[in-house]
């Protein structure tokens, strides 16, 4: 007989499922709670509590969004094939070939003794599982989310090591399936278990100032009621908990405590999105605006669709999300909402599931696994076709990205693009929101020139595809020409190198003859602008960069020192005179560069292998004056976290840091470790020196 809290804890599930779920369903749903409660018998958590009221809660989680039985049947069967004697065919007799596929989506592996590859392997079972049915990932968020609420009886480095899994990889993969509900749940909780002094400060912070805070929350409240009622506009005004979007805020170093306690959030939930529109219009003649973003045009990841705006007041502001009730729905659930979503919503979804089918296609675990890791991470655009069709791209693709995004044809016999009606090259790098229009000519080839400017991998994979199924003879005159190209930023040719630069060149690329050189660049294993580097440059290569950035040996390669990049920053190259210039991927010189001579832009990655002698500048700015004890104390902090500090500052209320270290990675663990012993003001990060006073050197 099962306990009273085993007991209580079905008869919730019951009534939850009783609501939406048919007779028949619910048997069904119960059934399965019952098969899960026999084969986890006597099995405990380590908390004490029976390990069967774990996939009961994570079915009231799913059943609370009303997913459909099969969903909630797998959701308390999710860890049957992984922590018992019951076997995948054991449960496809019993309920089904695709509740046993969903249980089996969601079971890690454990077939190896390396624990990295297991992990890596699982996640690429999960993704590879998700992208055949998407309520695989629904079942696993809820299955973190409320592991992610029962940490407390876990040693706290194991607390700190999955809520860091946690942002690392679901909070991530929720926002990108529109789940942004759970997304903000699990976020709060993965900051209240990787800092808790830190969440417990800032928590503090919000108590002690909430009368205060509510006051000015009627105030606004308020003005915006009389707003709408003015301008006949219905709709309805809600309080939103913005907690988390504060504490997200204060780790990211855009505002500080103080800051916080003055900074409110409302949600705005009007009929159309002409009303919407015309809302915004009033809240500009009325308010000033300090930040507006129309994410109903330009939807977020998900396809989130609202219009964002940040009003300033006398003494707070205020953040307001404005959108119809279908499009918070949405906001809210996503991919939960199947074919109840917006149109817009399933979109954007079903773009980035598409991206993630690419990751798949590695036979290595870990390669798909750290590639997984680089696109949830990186900015993305979104962009469409004329037609409507919505296309995710990452940020600094070009219109041969979207080409090959589009189609095969389009990549393989594009000759140009049309942006938002303008023709344009198709190097030009795409901003979200734009309408992409390639032109083509079913006589048009691939250009192996596009290979220095291409941003994704299935463009990149596509185009060396067609290169390599050229015959030789073509590569070789392809692989000249492309050669030609480069050498025209140094006003040379290939006519211009000598017998012994050639004999060099093909030391260097490990081949015998010219034939096979030019071959190398005709097939994109080569970019003929690294050649031209490797032969112009007018210093010598530096072997410190050369084991640093992938496919740079023997090029020399300099760090710009406009935005300071760092071990692990997102890069890009810009070749010039003077060599192979690195980039932090968003610097304002570099977008410039790239707009006046694309094909000098090159995407660059570091190593995967740690380079814990690599030294690197980073600058910081701490919005406090300090004195000399607070500086020691500055000092200390960076040295026992083996950072290198060569200068500290202190400019009116602000004061400059110049550390050496050896990976972005550094960076953000000495920010996290000065803000508590300095009381929480913000530290940012800046792309160089500002030009003030000579600092004092630290000895």
């Amino acid at each position: 007989m099962p306990g009273p809290e085993v007991s209580q804890a079905k008869q919730q599930l019951k009534m939850i499922i009783d609501a939406y779920l048919s007779e028949s369903d619910v048997d069904r749903v119960l059934a399965a709670c019952d098969y899960a409660d026999i084969a986890h018998d006597g099995i405990a958590r380590k908390s004490g509590e029976p390990y069967i009221l774990h996939p009961i809660s994570v079915g009231c989680i799913l059943a609370h969004m009303r997913l459909d039985a099969e969903t909630l049947m797998a959701a308390l069967l999710h860890d049957v094939i992984e922590d018992t004697d019951f076997s995948k065919d054991d449960i496809t007799e019993k309920f089904g070939r695709t509740v046993a596929e969903l249980v089996d989506g969601v079971t890690k592996l454990s077939h190896s003794s390396d624990k990295e590859y297991n992990k890596a392997a699982s996640f690429r079972k999960i993704l590879q599982a998700t992208l055949h049915d998407p309520r695989v990932i629904i079942i696993k968020l809820s299955d973190r989310y409320h592991n992610m609420t029962t940490l407390e009886a876990l040693r706290p480095d194991k607390r700190a090591r999955i809520a860091q899994e946690t942002i690392d990889i679901f909070v991530p993969m929720a926002r990108i399936v529109g789940m942004n509900e759970m997304a903000d749940n699990l976020e709060l909780l993965c900051y209240q278990n990787l800092d808790l002094d830190m969440f417990n400060d800032i928590q503090a912070a919000l108590l002690e100032t909430k009368p205060k805070r509510c006051e000015y929350q009627a105030i606004w409240e308020q003005n915006l009621t009389t707003l709408l009622e003015t301008k006949h506009i219905s709709g309805r005004i809600k309080k939103k908990n913005n907690n988390i979007e504060l504490i997200r805020h204060f780790v990211k170093n855009h505002i500080d405590l103080q800051e916080l306690t003055h900074s409110h959030a409302f949600e705005i939930i009007l009929q159309s999105i002409a009303d919407c529109d015309k809302l915004a219009e009033v809240l500009r003649e009325n308010f000033q605006v300090l930040r507006f973003e129309d994410h109903i045009r330009r939807p977020l990841p998900g396809g989130n669709q609202a219009l964002m705006m940040r009003l300033k007041g006398e003494q707070t502001t205020l953040s307001l999300t404005i959108q119809t009730e279908l499009m918070r729905k949405a906001a809210r659930f996503g991919l939960v909402l199947g074919e109840n979503a917006p149109q817009t919503c399933r979109s954007a979804i079903q773009a980035s599931m598409q991206n993630l089918n690419m990751l798949i296609d590695s036979s290595c675990a870990k390669t798909t696994f750290n590639d997984l890791l680089d696109y949830l991470h990186q900015e993305k655009i979104w962009v469409y076709t004329p037609q409507g069709h919505l296309h995710e791209l990452p940020r600094g693709a070009t219109a041969v990205d979207f080409a090959y995004s589009a189609s095969l044809f389009l990549g393989n016999h594009a000759v140009g693009t049309k942006i938002n009606g303008e023709i344009k090259p198709l190097s030009t790098p795409l901003i979200s929101g734009q309408v992409i229009e390639i032109i083509t000519d079913v006589l048009a080839t691939p250009n192996p020139d596009w290979l220095s400017f291409i941003n994704t991998q299935k463009a990149r994979r596509a185009l060396q595809n067609i290169l390599r199924d050229q015959d030789q003879e073509e590569q070789r005159l392809i692989g000249n020409q492309a050669l030609n190209r480069a050498l025209k930023l140094f006003n040379r040719s290939t006519k211009d190198i000598q017998e012994n630069e050639w004999n060099e060149l093909l030391q260097w690329r490990h081949v015998e003859n010219k034939d096979q050189f030019f071959e190398q660049i005709a097939v994109g294993d080569l970019l003929p602008q690294l050649v031209a580097n490797h032969l112009f440059s007018q210093d010598q290569a530096s072997t410190e960069s050369d084991r640093l950035i992938q496919g740079t040996e023997g090029v020399d390669v300099k760090y710009a020192h406009c935005c300071n990049p760092v071990l692990g920053d997102p890069i890009q190259g810009h070749l010039s005179r003077r060599g192979l210039i690195v980039h932090r991927h968003h610097c304002h010189n570099l977008l410039h560069e790239q707009h006046l001579h694309p094909e000098n832009i090159m995407p660059l990655h570091w190593t995967s292998e740690p380079m814990n002698d690599a030294q690197f500048n980073a600058y910081l700015c701490i919005d406090m004056a300090m004195d000399d004890e607070q500086i020691s104390q500055v000092i200390y902090q960076c040295r026992k976290a083996k950072t290198g500090v060569e200068s500290v500052h202190t400019d009116g209320a602000k004061t400059y840091i110049n550390i050496v270290v050896n990976s972005r990675q550094q960076i953000a663990e000495i920010i996290r470790d000065l803000r508590m012993p300095l009381g929480f003001p913000r530290i940012a990060r800046l792309a160089q020196p500002l030009n003030i006073a000579e600092p004092s050197k630290v000895s």
